[in-house]
């Protein structure tokens, strides 16, 4: 059953880490904006677009690894365990040498044949993507020692972290104003050293608090195969998430200037920002849903694979629907200067994630039973189908705002069709169920949306209306929400908020 307790708690750290991490990150990405100018800011993101287009092994598996640690833990088998670390360390030591392999072979052929360099930049955006690889190489060795701290639920330690990341951040933003250096190299080596650094705590906490991170000799061919066949999937899935997100940034390096990307970027940075609040809450769930699966609570599981998505979906309409409104006050305000199209792609791409929400979320079940293949096989269809037609847009002249509108295509497809025939499918869940679940997630995003639309009409460009006219949206929403939860979700969000009034008064 759930940990309601524990839940909370780690609900708790990690929403503390993500407010902490976005107001220094809205600040430090001005700073950084600003220093490197617009071309450099995006040259930087479309250099390390490259580099995450392989990436996407990384995340898958960084997943498997999160999965079987978690399941091992769910069964209390603690020796398979310690085998199932040693063995996921060692494939994340040979993923590293293949992601050095093709990045040094065909990703530099790609740079120097394909890759469009602004004039006078082709030393720095080479010194940069090397310092891409090198920092891709060390996140993917730190995966074993994060995917443990999630399995074990510590997310204090995840949290601690990430104060440490913050103010790395601001000592990179502070050295930025400093230095008369190259800017894009001499932000994209400190970013380095903050990687690095991160893996160095990750790797000294998890081998001083869990034992099955000391390494054994022995590899363990049978979990091995497991691990691979689990994996083989999953890259598969996480291929097609790679072109979505990091295709997308290639073909606007193809076909539009380095203000666009920038503007992508931006896009990015704050749809990334509004799904902290969404993926903390997930990242503090998930586990317990894949330790009801491994000890056979199959109606607990159920049960909070389908609220998970519930509560997600609101969560990101809470926070992501102010947003959207008020965007262009948000961008003025963060930014010293706006680049052009930031606004219509801010806008779009939290819209996208309304719905992306709903389907991500509805991974985990998925996950927990080890039922990949016919979900990993339709988004990669799903996914390629995108990119062909993306090309094909902007090869006739079609603008870069595209890129947005078939991801929200892409997103209705897989939550509407895609999705309930493969939970039905893979993991038995009946269509009346997911239908259920799909028509609560929509019902205070259609409610929400159309109040907001007429309470924006009101209200000027000024900053104060706008802000006024935020914190209405803010308030409208929270009540759509509330009355649209079921009652179940609504007796748990009050005991929850309770338990922690409670505990706030007997101190």
């Amino acid at each position: 059953m759930a940990d309601a307790k524990r839940l909370a708690k780690n609900t708790l750290y990690m929403y503390a880490r993500m407010i902490l991490i976005m107001i220094v990150s809205i600040y430090t990405s001005r700073v950084v904006l600003d220093k490197l100018g617009v071309d450099d800011y995006g040259l930087y993101n479309a250099v390390a677009s490259i580099v995450a287009m392989i990436t996407f092994l990384n995340i898958t598996l960084s997943t498997s690894t999160s999965r079987y640690l978690t399941y091992d833990l769910g069964q209390g088998n603690y020796e398979k365990l310690r085998r199932t670390f040693s063995t996921s360390f060692y494939s994340h030591l040979i993923l590293a040498g293949i992601v050095l392999l093709v990045m040094e072979t065909v990703g530099l052929w790609y740079m120097f044949n394909k890759f469009v360099i602004p004039e006078g930049r082709e030393m720095a955006t080479h010194v940069v993507f090397q310092i891409s690889i090198l920092t891709t190489v060390i996140a993917v060795i730190q995966v074993p020692y994060t995917a443990t701290i999630m399995a074990h639920e510590n997310m204090d330690v995840y949290a601690y972290v990430g104060i440490f990341e913050v103010i790395a951040k601001l000592t990179i933003a502070y050295l930025l104003v400093l230095t008369s250096f190259d800017h894009l190299i001499f932000y994209a080596f400190l970013v380095a050293l903050v990687q690095v650094s991160v893996t160095l705590i990750y790797y000294i906490v998890s081998r001083l608090k869990y034992s099955e991170t000391q390494l054994v000799q022995h590899f363990d061919k049978e979990t091995f195969r497991g691990m691979m066949g689990f994996t083989g999937w999953t890259a598969v899935a996480n291929l097609s998430s790679t072109i979505l997100v990091q295709g997308a940034t290639v073909l606007l390096n193809l076909f539009f200037a380095s203000a666009i990307i920038t503007s992508k970027a931006l896009a990015n940075q704050v749809t990334n920002a509004v799904m902290q609040f969404v993926n903390n809450f997930r990242v503090a769930l998930n586990p317990q849903i894949i330790k009801s699966y491994a000890s056979g609570e199959m109606t607990e599981f159920k049960r909070w694979s389908l609220r998970s998505t519930i509560i997600t979906s609101d969560l990101m309409l809470i926070i992501g629907l102010p947003c959207v409104v008020c965007t262009k006050t948000i961008l003025k305000i963060w930014l010293v200067e706006v680049p052009q199209l930031a606004v219509e792609f801010t806008q779009l791409a939290i819209i996208s994630q309304f719905i992306h929400a709903i389907s991500s979320s509805t991974y985990i079940p998925f996950v927990a039973s080890g039922r990949l293949k016919l979900n990993a096989v339709w988004g990669v269809v799903v996914s390629v189908t995108y990119f062909v037609l993306a090309y094909v847009i902007f090869k006739i002249g079609g603008g870069a705002l595209w890129v947005q509108w078939l991801y929200i295509g892409v997103a209705f497809v897989s939550i509407l069709i895609l999705r309930p025939v493969l939970l039905h499918k893979e993991v038995n869940f009946t269509y009346r169920e997911v239908f259920l679940c799909t028509l609560e997630c929509f019902k205070p995003i259609v409610l929400a949306g159309i109040v907001a639309w007429g309470i924006s009409l009101i209200f000027d460009e000024s900053l104060w209306q706008q802000v006024l006219l935020f914190a209405l949206i803010f308030i409208e929403t929270c009540v759509a929400v509330w009355l649209c939860l079921e009652k179940q979700i609504k007796l748990y969000v009050l005991k929850m908020i309770e338990s922690r009034l409670r505990k706030i008064y007997l101190k």
